[in-house]
Protein backbone atom coordinates (compact mmCIF):
# COMPACT_ATOMS: atom_id res chain seq x y z
CA UNK A 1 0.00 0.00 0.00
CA UNK A 2 3.04 2.17 0.88
CA UNK A 3 4.00 1.81 -2.93
CA UNK A 4 0.73 3.34 -3.97
CA UNK A 5 0.79 6.09 -2.62
CA UNK A 6 4.04 6.86 -3.34
CA UNK A 7 3.22 6.55 -6.94
CA UNK A 8 0.26 8.69 -6.39
CA UNK A 9 2.17 11.17 -4.39
CA UNK A 10 4.39 10.99 -7.37
CA UNK A 11 1.90 12.08 -9.98
CA UNK A 12 0.41 14.82 -7.58
CA UNK A 13 4.33 16.46 -7.61
CA UNK A 14 4.33 16.45 -11.14
CA UNK A 15 0.88 17.81 -11.97
CA UNK A 16 1.74 20.25 -9.59
CA UNK A 17 5.23 21.17 -10.97
CA UNK A 18 3.60 21.71 -14.69
CA UNK A 19 0.28 22.75 -13.49
CA UNK A 20 0.40 25.50 -15.78
CA UNK A 21 0.56 23.23 -18.40
CA UNK A 22 -1.35 20.45 -17.87
CA UNK A 23 -4.11 22.51 -16.78
CA UNK A 24 -5.30 23.68 -19.80
CA UNK A 25 -4.08 21.02 -21.72
CA UNK A 26 -6.88 19.02 -19.69
CA UNK A 27 -9.22 21.73 -20.07
CA UNK A 28 -8.65 21.98 -24.16
CA UNK A 29 -9.73 17.85 -23.96
CA UNK A 30 -12.56 18.04 -22.25
CA UNK A 31 -13.48 21.34 -23.77
CA UNK A 32 -13.50 19.13 -27.06
CA UNK A 33 -15.20 16.08 -26.17
CA UNK A 34 -18.08 18.45 -24.74
CA UNK A 35 -18.53 19.96 -28.10
CA UNK A 36 -18.03 17.56 -30.38
CA UNK A 37 -21.10 15.89 -28.50
CA UNK A 38 -22.93 19.08 -28.52
CA UNK A 39 -22.14 18.81 -32.09
CA UNK A 40 -23.54 14.89 -32.08
CA UNK A 41 -26.67 16.12 -30.36
CA UNK A 42 -27.54 19.68 -32.27
CA UNK A 43 -25.35 18.66 -35.52
CA UNK A 44 -27.65 21.43 -37.05
CA UNK A 45 -25.65 24.49 -37.68
CA UNK A 46 -22.91 24.54 -40.43
CA UNK A 47 -20.72 27.10 -38.30
CA UNK A 48 -20.48 24.27 -35.00
CA UNK A 49 -19.98 21.53 -37.67
CA UNK A 50 -17.03 22.46 -38.71
CA UNK A 51 -13.80 21.13 -37.11
CA UNK A 52 -12.07 24.20 -37.43
CA UNK A 53 -14.94 25.81 -34.95
CA UNK A 54 -15.06 22.98 -32.39
CA UNK A 55 -11.14 23.38 -32.10
CA UNK A 56 -11.04 27.18 -31.64
CA UNK A 57 -14.04 26.97 -29.20
CA UNK A 58 -11.88 24.25 -26.96
CA UNK A 59 -8.65 26.46 -27.43
CA UNK A 60 -10.75 29.64 -25.59
CA UNK A 61 -12.63 26.93 -23.27
CA UNK A 62 -9.17 25.67 -22.14
CA UNK A 63 -8.31 29.36 -21.38
CA UNK A 64 -11.22 30.67 -19.66
CA UNK A 65 -13.06 29.52 -16.42
CA UNK A 66 -15.65 26.68 -16.23
CA UNK A 67 -18.87 28.47 -16.12
CA UNK A 68 -18.00 29.87 -19.65
CA UNK A 69 -17.14 26.98 -21.02
CA UNK A 70 -20.62 26.08 -19.70
CA UNK A 71 -21.92 29.41 -21.36
CA UNK A 72 -20.01 28.51 -24.80
CA UNK A 73 -21.59 25.36 -24.80
CA UNK A 74 -24.86 27.02 -24.54
CA UNK A 75 -24.50 29.33 -26.69
CA UNK A 76 -23.49 26.61 -29.45
CA UNK A 77 -26.69 24.85 -28.68
CA UNK A 78 -28.98 27.61 -29.03
CA UNK A 79 -27.65 28.94 -32.55
CA UNK A 80 -28.13 24.98 -33.55
CA UNK A 81 -31.43 24.95 -32.31
CA UNK A 82 -32.31 28.01 -34.27
CA UNK A 83 -30.79 26.91 -37.53
CA UNK A 84 -33.89 24.28 -36.89
CA UNK A 85 -36.39 27.04 -37.21
CA UNK A 86 -37.12 30.36 -34.86
CA UNK A 87 -39.67 28.85 -32.32
CA UNK A 88 -37.13 25.73 -31.31
CA UNK A 89 -34.50 28.48 -30.70
CA UNK A 90 -36.70 30.89 -29.23
CA UNK A 91 -37.44 27.40 -27.05
CA UNK A 92 -33.67 26.55 -25.96
CA UNK A 93 -33.11 29.87 -25.44
CA UNK A 94 -36.00 30.16 -22.36
CA UNK A 95 -35.01 26.59 -21.44
CA UNK A 96 -31.23 28.06 -20.90
CA UNK A 97 -32.34 31.41 -19.41
CA UNK A 98 -34.79 29.01 -16.97
CA UNK A 99 -31.88 27.28 -15.88
CA UNK A 100 -29.46 30.34 -15.26
CA UNK A 101 -32.47 32.36 -13.19
CA UNK A 102 -33.21 29.06 -11.48
CA UNK A 103 -29.67 27.36 -9.91
CA UNK A 104 -26.98 28.19 -12.22
CA UNK A 105 -26.00 31.85 -11.40
CA UNK A 106 -26.62 30.96 -7.91
CA UNK A 107 -24.53 27.75 -7.75
CA UNK A 108 -21.99 28.28 -10.79
CA UNK A 109 -18.93 25.68 -9.75
CA UNK A 110 -21.53 23.04 -10.55
CA UNK A 111 -21.44 24.29 -14.04
CA UNK A 112 -19.44 20.92 -15.03
CA UNK A 113 -21.84 19.05 -13.75
CA UNK A 114 -24.73 20.41 -16.87
CA UNK A 115 -21.61 19.38 -19.30
CA UNK A 116 -21.05 15.87 -18.06
CA UNK A 117 -24.69 14.75 -17.99
CA UNK A 118 -25.27 14.79 -21.46
CA UNK A 119 -21.91 14.19 -22.72
CA UNK A 120 -22.26 10.55 -20.56
CA UNK A 121 -26.17 9.98 -21.75
CA UNK A 122 -24.94 10.14 -24.82
CA UNK A 123 -21.96 7.82 -24.34
CA UNK A 124 -24.73 5.40 -22.72
CA UNK A 125 -23.21 6.03 -19.40
CA UNK A 126 -25.18 8.33 -17.68
CA UNK A 127 -26.12 6.38 -15.12
CA UNK A 128 -22.38 6.49 -13.50
CA UNK A 129 -23.64 10.00 -12.97
CA UNK A 130 -25.46 10.71 -9.86
CA UNK A 131 -22.40 8.93 -7.39
CA UNK A 132 -19.72 11.19 -9.20
CA UNK A 133 -21.95 13.99 -8.70
CA UNK A 134 -22.60 13.61 -5.19
CA UNK A 135 -19.67 12.36 -4.47
CA UNK A 136 -17.29 15.74 -6.01
CA UNK A 137 -20.46 18.28 -6.09
CA UNK A 138 -22.47 17.08 -3.09
CA UNK A 139 -26.19 18.26 -2.73
CA UNK A 140 -25.78 21.15 -5.05
CA UNK A 141 -25.02 19.43 -8.07
CA UNK A 142 -28.73 17.21 -8.21
CA UNK A 143 -30.67 20.01 -10.11
CA UNK A 144 -27.27 20.73 -12.58
CA UNK A 145 -27.76 17.05 -13.07
CA UNK A 146 -31.05 17.42 -13.84
CA UNK A 147 -30.72 20.22 -15.92
CA UNK A 148 -28.03 17.58 -17.75
CA UNK A 149 -30.89 15.14 -18.36
CA UNK A 150 -33.36 17.55 -19.56
CA UNK A 151 -30.63 19.02 -22.46
CA UNK A 152 -29.76 15.34 -23.91
CA UNK A 153 -33.85 14.63 -24.05
CA UNK A 154 -34.39 18.07 -25.84
CA UNK A 155 -31.93 17.03 -28.24
CA UNK A 156 -33.60 13.98 -29.24
CA UNK A 157 -36.99 15.58 -29.28
CA UNK A 158 -35.46 18.85 -31.37
CA UNK A 159 -33.82 16.04 -33.64
CA UNK A 160 -37.62 14.21 -34.09
CA UNK A 161 -38.77 18.01 -34.84
CA UNK A 162 -36.42 18.80 -37.66
CA UNK A 163 -37.34 15.62 -39.48
CA UNK A 164 -41.12 16.65 -39.60
CA UNK A 165 -40.45 20.73 -40.54
CA UNK A 166 -41.76 21.94 -44.05
CA UNK A 167 -44.30 18.60 -43.28
CA UNK A 168 -48.25 19.04 -42.87
CA UNK A 169 -50.52 17.16 -40.83
CA UNK A 170 -53.90 15.28 -41.48
CA UNK A 171 -55.87 18.20 -41.47
CA UNK A 172 -53.28 20.05 -44.42
CA UNK A 173 -52.10 22.45 -41.78
CA UNK A 174 -48.23 23.26 -41.60
CA UNK A 175 -46.11 21.35 -39.18
CA UNK A 176 -45.40 23.57 -35.77
CA UNK A 177 -42.00 22.98 -34.09
CA UNK A 178 -42.81 24.71 -31.12
CA UNK A 179 -46.14 23.17 -30.46
CA UNK A 180 -44.31 19.83 -31.20
CA UNK A 181 -41.32 20.54 -28.56
CA UNK A 182 -43.45 21.68 -25.69
CA UNK A 183 -46.07 18.30 -26.04
CA UNK A 184 -43.14 16.36 -26.49
CA UNK A 185 -41.59 17.32 -22.92
CA UNK A 186 -44.35 17.83 -21.20
CA UNK A 187 -45.50 14.18 -22.23
CA UNK A 188 -41.95 12.70 -21.97
CA UNK A 189 -42.28 10.69 -19.03
CA UNK A 190 -39.09 8.52 -19.30
CA UNK A 191 -37.17 12.15 -19.10
CA UNK A 192 -39.09 13.10 -16.11
CA UNK A 193 -38.19 9.40 -14.65
CA UNK A 194 -34.32 9.98 -14.88
CA UNK A 195 -34.61 13.57 -13.77
CA UNK A 196 -36.48 13.19 -10.24
CA UNK A 197 -34.26 9.62 -10.26
CA UNK A 198 -31.07 11.33 -10.21
CA UNK A 199 -32.13 14.23 -8.04
CA UNK A 200 -33.21 11.90 -5.45
CA UNK A 201 -30.09 9.55 -5.81
CA UNK A 202 -27.47 12.90 -5.69
CA UNK A 203 -29.01 13.77 -2.52
CA UNK A 204 -29.21 10.90 -0.33
CA UNK A 205 -25.46 9.71 -1.70
CA UNK A 206 -24.54 13.47 -0.52
CA UNK A 207 -26.03 13.11 2.68
CA UNK A 208 -24.27 9.98 3.11
CA UNK A 209 -20.99 11.35 2.13
CA UNK A 210 -21.04 13.70 4.59
CA UNK A 211 -22.15 11.79 7.85
CA UNK A 212 -19.51 11.40 10.88
CA UNK A 213 -19.04 7.58 10.35
CA UNK A 214 -16.00 5.52 9.36
CA UNK A 215 -15.74 4.60 6.01
CA UNK A 216 -18.51 6.80 5.48
CA UNK A 217 -17.31 7.78 1.92
CA UNK A 218 -17.08 4.68 -0.02
CA UNK A 219 -20.48 3.25 1.79
CA UNK A 220 -22.29 6.49 0.38
CA UNK A 221 -20.63 5.25 -2.76
CA UNK A 222 -21.39 2.04 -3.08
CA UNK A 223 -25.04 2.66 -1.71
CA UNK A 224 -25.34 5.47 -4.06
CA UNK A 225 -25.01 2.99 -6.91
CA UNK A 226 -26.89 0.60 -6.08
CA UNK A 227 -29.86 2.64 -4.87
CA UNK A 228 -29.07 4.00 -9.14
CA UNK A 229 -30.06 0.80 -10.16
CA UNK A 230 -32.66 -0.26 -7.49
CA UNK A 231 -34.51 3.21 -8.27
CA UNK A 232 -34.51 2.99 -12.13
CA UNK A 233 -35.81 -1.01 -11.98
CA UNK A 234 -38.46 -0.18 -9.79
CA UNK A 235 -39.78 2.92 -11.20
CA UNK A 236 -39.31 1.84 -14.88
CA UNK A 237 -41.65 -1.38 -13.68
CA UNK A 238 -44.58 0.97 -11.85
CA UNK A 239 -44.90 3.78 -14.87
CA UNK A 240 -44.35 1.00 -17.60
CA UNK A 241 -41.07 3.18 -18.99
CA UNK A 242 -38.13 1.35 -20.80
CA UNK A 243 -34.60 1.90 -19.53
CA UNK A 244 -31.78 -0.29 -21.63
CA UNK A 245 -30.89 -2.59 -18.48
CA UNK A 246 -27.86 -3.24 -19.48
CA UNK A 247 -26.57 0.48 -19.44
CA UNK A 248 -28.43 1.08 -15.66
CA UNK A 249 -26.26 -1.77 -14.71
CA UNK A 250 -22.74 -1.07 -16.02
CA UNK A 251 -23.26 2.41 -15.98
CA UNK A 252 -24.08 2.44 -12.28
CA UNK A 253 -21.21 -0.08 -11.48
CA UNK A 254 -18.93 1.88 -13.25
CA UNK A 255 -19.69 5.16 -10.92
CA UNK A 256 -18.96 2.92 -8.25
CA UNK A 257 -15.53 1.72 -9.47
CA UNK A 258 -14.40 5.69 -10.96
CA UNK A 259 -15.97 7.43 -7.38
CA UNK A 260 -13.76 4.93 -5.65
CA UNK A 261 -11.06 5.62 -7.48
CA UNK A 262 -11.10 9.37 -7.38
CA UNK A 263 -11.64 9.29 -3.83
CA UNK A 264 -8.90 7.74 -2.81
CA UNK A 265 -6.84 9.85 -4.98
CA UNK A 266 -8.60 12.77 -3.28
CA UNK A 267 -7.92 11.26 -0.03
CA UNK A 268 -7.41 8.82 1.67
CA UNK A 269 -7.23 7.95 5.84
CA UNK A 270 -6.37 5.54 8.49
CA UNK A 271 -9.68 4.63 11.04
CA UNK A 272 -7.67 2.21 12.67
CA UNK A 273 -5.88 5.23 13.95
CA UNK A 274 -8.98 7.37 14.76
CA UNK A 275 -9.01 9.17 18.22
CA UNK A 276 -11.51 11.72 19.70
CA UNK A 277 -10.57 15.18 21.53
CA UNK A 278 -12.76 16.33 24.08
CA UNK A 279 -12.89 20.01 25.01
CA UNK A 280 -14.77 22.77 26.50
CA UNK A 281 -14.61 26.69 26.43
CA UNK A 282 -16.76 29.06 28.16
CA UNK A 283 -19.73 29.00 25.47
CA UNK A 284 -19.46 25.07 24.17
CA UNK A 285 -18.64 21.62 24.77
CA UNK A 286 -16.49 20.45 21.82
CA UNK A 287 -16.08 16.75 20.38
CA UNK A 288 -13.54 16.32 17.58
CA UNK A 289 -12.94 13.39 15.96
CA UNK A 290 -9.26 13.55 14.37
CA UNK A 291 -8.21 10.83 11.64
CA UNK A 292 -4.90 10.57 10.03
CA UNK A 293 -4.21 11.00 6.75
CA UNK A 294 -2.66 7.36 4.54
CA UNK A 295 -0.19 9.53 2.63
CA UNK A 296 4.05 10.14 1.95
CA UNK A 297 5.10 9.36 5.31
CA UNK A 298 5.14 5.59 6.73
CA UNK A 299 3.14 4.72 9.83
CA UNK A 300 5.94 5.09 12.30
CA UNK A 301 6.61 8.60 10.87
CA UNK A 302 2.73 9.97 11.05
CA UNK A 303 1.69 12.86 13.19
CA UNK A 304 0.21 12.70 16.50
CA UNK A 305 -4.01 13.67 16.86
CA UNK A 306 -3.64 17.21 17.34
CA UNK A 307 -3.51 18.29 21.24
CA UNK A 308 -6.66 19.63 22.69
CA UNK A 309 -5.29 23.00 22.81
CA UNK A 310 -4.82 22.97 19.26
CA UNK A 311 -7.92 21.71 18.50
CA UNK A 312 -9.33 24.40 20.65
CA UNK A 313 -7.60 27.16 18.82
CA UNK A 314 -8.40 25.88 15.27
CA UNK A 315 -12.02 25.48 15.98
CA UNK A 316 -12.27 28.78 17.22
CA UNK A 317 -10.00 30.50 14.98
CA UNK A 318 -12.56 29.64 12.17
CA UNK A 319 -15.54 30.70 14.59
CA UNK A 320 -14.12 33.98 14.25
CA UNK A 321 -13.92 33.80 10.64
CA UNK A 322 -17.42 32.77 10.07
CA UNK A 323 -18.47 35.66 12.41
CA UNK A 324 -16.26 38.08 10.57
CA UNK A 325 -17.57 37.31 6.79
CA UNK A 326 -21.12 37.17 8.18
Amino acid sequence: MTEVFAVRDKIRDFLRKFDEVITPLFRFIVAFIVFSTMNNLFGYSPLFSKGVVVFLLSVISALVSNPLMAAIAAVQIVISCFAVSLDTGVIALLLFVLMYCMYMRMFVRCSWVLALVPVLLAWKLGYAVPVIVAVFAGVSGAIPAAFGVLIYHFAGIVREASTMIGTKGADGEDFVAYSYIVDALTDHKKLFVMMIGFVVIVLITALLYKLPYDYSWYVAILVGGLLTILVFLIVSAKLSVTLETGALIGGSLLGIVVAALLQSIKSMVDYSKKEVVQFEDDDYFYYVKAIPKMGKKEDKDAKPAPKKKAVADTVKARKQEELTEQ
